[in-house]
């Protein structure tokens, strides 16, 4: 027998859909070398994508949340007035949960507390930053802007501009060689309804845990996008109609075979896929993104939890 919850009350949950904003964040005192956090991720890319805020100052101690009354101002529904702070401890900075409505999360897992290395990535609602240690930071600064500009913060596939990037060099590719190309457009079934009944830090959960899957299961030479929302794609060279329709169906298997447990509520979650093949009459990337989108609108109508190639 499952021990997974049964769904929380969906008007008792909080108003996800409400404006979210995040402020301008405050620059605090600088000095040379010091610690950073880099906002790396916020929901629908809005507010400071990039921005750094130095860790330094005599305090040792920063808070973070909705309230303006915070060090780093956070105006979004999913994060807590006091949601969280960052203490240094001997010379080590420590992420403090304040007894949050959503928890606060390192590298993916809840904590009450957590030391900091460099690299660690803090979720806090709807925002997730970067931790940089004083090192090499300008280095290490460039690096991670340099990766957020091809790879989604939340899901750590590659963004939408990088993914149609590389759908055009393909396509060039096929075009002048004539080689194989496979598209895989899909998307998860019935995901405003994970968002409005478990909330939107169960719903990241589960695009987390679905671009998992398809990590562990392509190749090194395939691209694996998010696409926008709920949706992604799989750009696939030297690959047929008939290969890629086999590799979306170990993907349907492999979701739905796939235990979704966020806060001890199981969650089920399935996808719908849409396959295509690049033709000699596909010229662009929006062309052939539309063959394959509409496949996965023919899955959709056809129920859900299926692959239409």
């Amino acid at each position: 027998m499952s021990s997974a919850k049964e769904p929380p009350d969906a008007e008792a949950e909080p108003n996800w859909q409400a404006r979210t904003q995040v402020t301008r964040l405050p620059e605090l005192p600088r000095s040379g070398g010091s610690d950073c956090l880099v906002v790396i991720y916020t929901r629908e890319g809005r507010g400071p994508i990039g921005k750094r805020v130095p860790l330094d100052g005599p305090i040792g101690e920063l808070s973070l949340g909705r309230d303006v009354q915070n060090n780093l101002v956070l105006d979004y529904e999913s994060v807590s007035r006091r949601h969280a702070k960052l203490v240094r401890r001997d010379a080590v900075w420590w992420v403090v949960d304040n007894n949050s409505t959503n928890g606060t999360y390192v590298n993916d897992q809840p904590t009450r507390e957590s030391p900091l290395r460099n690299g660690d990535r803090i979720k806090i609602g709807d925002v997730i930053l970067k931790y940089l240690s004083a090192g090499d930071l300008e280095a290490e600064f460039m690096s991670t802007i340099s990766q957020m500009m091809v790879t989604d913060g939340l899901t750590q596939a590659a963004n939408k501009r990088y993914l149609v990037e590389q759908i055009n060099n393909e396509l060039k590719r096929s075009m002048r060689h004539g080689r194989p190309l496979g598209l895989i457009m899909f998307d998860i079934d019935h995901f405003k309804h994970v968002n409005d009944t478990y909330g939107h830090v169960a719903g990241d959960f589960v695009l987390k845990e679905v671009a998992e899957i398809v990590r562990g299961r392509i190749r090194n030479n395939e691209v694996f996008g998010r696409y926008g929302g709920e949706e992604f794609a799989l750009l696939l060279p030297e690959t047929t109609l008939q290969g890629a329709y086999s590799l979306a169906q170990d993907l349907r298997e492999l979701v739905q075979a796939r235990p979704f447990v966020f806060d001890s509520y199981q969650i089920p979650v399935t996808v719908s896929l849409g396959v295509a093949e690049w033709a000699p009459n596909i010229k662009t990337s929006d062309e052939f993104i539309r063959v394959a989108d509409d496949k996965l609108y023919q899955a959709k109508r056809g129920g859900r939890n299926r692959v239409v190639g």
